[in-house]
């Protein structure tokens, strides 16, 4: 009965009913300015902000909402078998302790809301439950504590489904109000001695969540329900700003700023301090000065991450990630990566990989991490396991490297096809490439210890050379090996060798790119679940469930099967970059469609 307990608990708490929020100017600015009212509520001190300047199309949503009608029909029916199974678990004998009365209670309220999105799962349905797939949307925190605003098509119509659930049910959520404003706290104790607790409101033209102490409600349940709004938020203009200088849409970016995000656990008259002090287990007033100076030190070499759509159309979704870094630690981590070609992002193969550091470089840059924190040890209490840390990292690093190790950097896959039965590879067909300095040396030092090898003979700029069939761990492939002035090329599976000395030649990927990959979705999906299906043969996963789990694992199934099946019809490639710039760690994906 658990899952139907959390099942119920969840759900009512994402549909509880409260009442309206204010009108402000601050509302008319946010409008006026941006179209999205959301962002008036948020204070311009916050450690974190995320949110929409502009909704998605119809078009996006309609496209994406047609791909993955096939899962919608799947969870349908599955639905309407779940359905069943609760309706004869909530028939039986009338006689029955708390726990159980408790138990149906979650029952019937889980059945009402089976019940309300029966045939629904479509845009049409979704959205007459009050809900808007074409919303604004916002993220921040008031301090460390989160709050999210989803834009409503329709309050008065989610009060109605709320309504219509707890009828259904039997049932009624006890409501609280704050100077008139409806809303629903979920904690463990009604007395709200809790930690933490889940507040629900529907306002005026949106859902408003958020977790924060009840200790903290005096303070911050008037900003939670909109009575009481920033003196300053410019909300809109920060993620404006952020998306013009990275060139992310208005379709969605976000900021943390992890300076201030330390500030909220560090500085004792913050409600996140005072809630640690309550708790017994920590109180900040208590960290030293060393402490507050030391821990600030470390977050300020990373202050800020920030992350933005940069692409949304029907074709593509693209998406960058952003950890900025002080310059000098930029620099610093910009001179670990090695020069090699980067995966080829035009590439119609199974998967294009490729990843080069300098690995004696991140030894010495490891290396002299460890031995400036062993020079000026951390003397915060909360710290001293990083002195001892710092020592063990030392003392291993500060050993001989082999050749092979110390002049490592990078390595590359472009793979048009891939068998693996239980683990071993049986089949391949490919180019891989070690890029080391002195590759001659390596390929003798090869030799000295297989003979197969030492017959053969392999000149930079040189033709490819087949291997030997003895050195080949798959039986009936052919394999050929070629070298250039950087790099051991190999290339696997009949006429893979024709293309292999362009490979080995190609141009390096650009500046600070350590790792990047192109990879077909489908392809890949296709692997990974035969992978997942010969590990559930072997180890005979579904055998052992018992009977219930079996049925929520049948089901659980079938969605994740029409799900891989949907997405598959309609993925195309997946890429993404590693790099790093003189601002700090950048990420870039983009997933294409048919």
């Amino acid at each position: 009965m658990n899952h139907i307990r959390l099942a119920a608990l969840g759900a009512t708490a994402l549909l509880t009913l409260a009442a309206c929020s204010k009108s402000d100017d601050a509302v008319e600015v946010a409008l006026k300015e941006t179209g999205n009212t959301l962002f008036a509520y948020v204070p311009a001190d916050t450690p974190y902000l995320a949110g929409n300047l502009q909704p998605p199309s119809d078009e996006v949503i309609d496209t994406f909402l047609h791909r993955i009608q096939p899962v919608l029909d799947t969870v349908q029916a599955e639905l309407r078998q779940a359905i069943e199974a609760l309706e004869a678990e909530n028939t039986g004998d009338s006689q029955s302790t708390s726990e159980e009365q408790h138990g149906d209670m979650a029952v019937q309220l889980m059945h009402a809301v089976l019940m309300e999105l029966d045939g629904k799962l479509n845009r049409q349905g979704l959205e007459s439950l009050g809900f808007d797939l074409q919303s604004h949307k916002v993220v921040y925190g008031m301090g460390v504590f989160p709050v999210v605003r989803l834009g409503l098509s329709d309050a008065s119509a989610l009060r109605g489904t709320i309504q219509r659930i707890l009828d259904n049910a039997g049932t009624s959520a006890p409501e609280k109000t704050h100077q008139g404003i409806s809303y629903w706290r979920l904690s463990e104790d009604s007395d709200g001695q809790d930690p933490a607790g889940l507040y629900v409101a529907i306002l005026q033209d949106h859902l408003a969540l958020s977790i924060f102490p009840p200790m903290a409600e005096a303070k911050l349940l008037p900003l939670f329900l909109g009575l009481q709004l920033p003196a300053e938020s410019n909300a809109a203009a920060r993620l404006a700003e952020l998306n013009a200088k990275h060139g992310y849409t208005a379709f969605g970016s976000g900021i943390m700023d992890l300076d201030k995000l330390v500030d909220e656990f560090i500085t004792p008259d913050t409600i996140l301090a005072q809630s640690l002090a309550a708790s017994g287990e920590f109180d900040p007033a208590t960290m030293t000065p060393e402490c507050v100076s030391e821990i600030r030190g470390i977050v300020s070499h990373t202050p800020r991450f920030t992350m933005g759509v940069t692409e949304l159309t029907t074709a593509a979704i693209a998406m960058q990630y952003r950890l900025e870094t002080e310059p000098n630690l930029a620099q610093q981590l910009a001179g670990l990566v090695a020069e090699i070609p980067a995966a080829n992002l035009l590439s119609d193969r199974m998967l294009e990989f490729s990843f080069g550091m300098r690995f004696g470089a991140v030894r010495d840059f490891l290396r002299d991490k460890a031995a400036a924190i062993m020079e000026t040890p951390f003397q915060c209490e909360h710290l001293v396991d990083i002195n001892q840390s710092a020592t063990e990292t030392f003392a291993r690093l500060n050993q001989p490297m082999p050749p092979f190790v110390n002049n490592f950097r990078g390595v590359r896959l472009s793979l048009s096809e891939i068998t693996i039965t239980q683990s071993i590879p049986e089949n391949a067909r490919g180019q891989i490439a070690v890029h080391v300095d002195q590759p001659e040396m390596f390929v003798g030092m090869a030799q000295m210890f297989l003979p197969d090898l030492s017959a053969l003979t392999l000149v930079p700029g040189e033709p490819p050379v087949q291997l030997p069939a003895s050195l080949i761990p798959m039986p009936g492939i052919v394999a050929f090996a070629a070298l250039s002035d950087d790099a051991i090329g190999l290339s696997i599976g009949e006429g893979e060798e024709t293309s292999l000395p362009d490979y080995l030649a190609e141009k390096p990927g650009p500046a600070g790119t350590f790792m990047s990959t192109n990879y077909d979705m489908a392809a890949y999906l296709d692997y990974t679940q035969e992978i997942s299906e010969q590990f559930e043969d072997l180890e005979g996963q579904t055998a052992e469930l018992d009977q219930e789990q079996n049925a929520h694992y049948r089901s659980a199934h079938h969605i994740a099967e029409s799900a891989q099946d949907a997405f598959k019809a309609f993925a195309d490639r997946n890429q993404a970059t590693f790099r790093f710039t003189s601002d700090g760690f950048v990420a870039d994906s983009r997933m294409t469609f048919k």
